[in-house]
């Protein structure tokens, strides 16, 4: 994050956002100029837009264009311009009707959930079922295979079995790995991944290596849970002006068809407290880095957590999205821990 901006850059960059989110075309000196509310020349809108794209808070696309946002650009405004977005009474009444009439299960809420959030933002929305059971930890096995490699087999309560060859820096006999073994199947045992984390970031040596590759089999099986993803509106991505090219457009259709790419984000809402928004390049994998994410986890922890929000260009409208991801994620919260008194 820059600097804190003056004020009249603050109201520059802002008005930059709104205006290219709504028109999708570069927004020119002379345009903000005519959104002022007092007069001020397009000479000194231009040295601010200047300014504000050295910070790399704007882009400019083109030799004769207007400015657009950059990821930063966009991430500043979540962060100070937004301000606290709300839904209108009249709209957080009717979306809670809509609940309220569906039939009592997860499914219809979700496939709600998705039908508003979809028709409202004018992009795709996205849901994940409860996973019914996150990953924890019943036994550690290393199995010796070479002087310096073992086979790290983790067994979890689920029945799942997870294996991997893993090289330790120092060797160790088949004795060693038997106590390091049961040391660390008494230390995890019922753990879940944050548990393991937690003992990771205390232990030195090989100890802290098995544990680290623990925590990462354990993540791949928490991401494989979040891979069932479905979507309502995926065609208002397709409609997006950014993605007129199909070169750019297929690729992100099929990372949203497969699921196994947004895993990583929707993780990390599961852990988050309230809505995750997650600006361009902020994406872990270079297929979605055009696309932003605004997500929410819900249900009680740490069982049936679930993720539920929207994803589109960035040109998003984050001030209205993240206050409708916020009001449907606790509504369907709320249901869930309802539905399971």
């Amino acid at each position: 994050m820059p600097a804190e901006l003056t004020p009249r850059r603050q109201w520059v960059l802002k008005s930059i956002v709104e205006e290219y989110v709504a028109s999708a075309t570069p927004v020119s000196s002379e345009h903000v100029a005519r959104k002022a509310t007092t007069p001020i020349s397009t000479a000194t809108l231009r040295n601010e837009m200047a300014a504000l794209e050295e910070l790399g808070l704007l882009r400019h696309p083109h030799t004769s264009a207007g400015r657009i946002p950059s990821d930063a650009g966009y991430r500043y405004y979540v962060e100070c311009l937004m301000g606290p977005a709300e839904l209108q009474a009249a709209e957080r009444r009717t979306i809670y009707h809509q609940f309220h009439q569906v039939e009592f299960s997860i499914d219809e809420w979700l496939a709600l959930a998705r039908a508003v959030l979809a028709r409202a933002l004018q992009n795709a929305a996205l849901a994940t079922p409860p996973l019914a059971s996150r990953p924890r930890v019943r036994r550690v096995e290393l199995v010796p295979l070479q002087e310096r490699t073992v086979l790290l087999v983790l067994m979890l309560q689920s029945g799942h079995i997870r294996q991997q060859m893993l090289p330790l820096e120092e060797p160790l006999d088949r004795e060693a790995l038997n106590r390091l073994s049961n040391k660390l199947s008494a230390q995890l045992e019922g753990r879940s991944l944050a548990g393991v984390r937690d003992v990771a970031l205390l232990a030195l040596g090989v100890e802290r290596e098995v544990l680290l590759a623990v925590v990462r089999a354990m993540e791949h099986t928490e991401q494989q849970g979040l891979e069932d993803v479905s979507y309502e509106g995926i065609r208002y991505i397709v409609a997006q002006p950014e993605f007129a090219q199909s070169a750019k457009l297929q690729p992100i259709v099929a990372a949203l068809e497969h699921g196994r790419l947004l895993a990583p984000v929707l993780t990390q809402a599961l852990s988050d407290e309230g809505v995750c928004v997650v600006i361009g390049r902020e994406q872990p994998h270079e297929t979605m880095r055009d696309c932003s994410l605004v997500i929410m986890g819900y249900g009680p922890e740490p069982e049936l957590r679930g993720v539920v929000g929207v994803v589109g260009p960035t040109r998003m409208p984050y001030w209205r999205a993240v206050p409708l991801v916020r009001f449907v994620g606790t509504l369907i919260d709320s249901l869930v821990r309802e539905s399971l008194q």
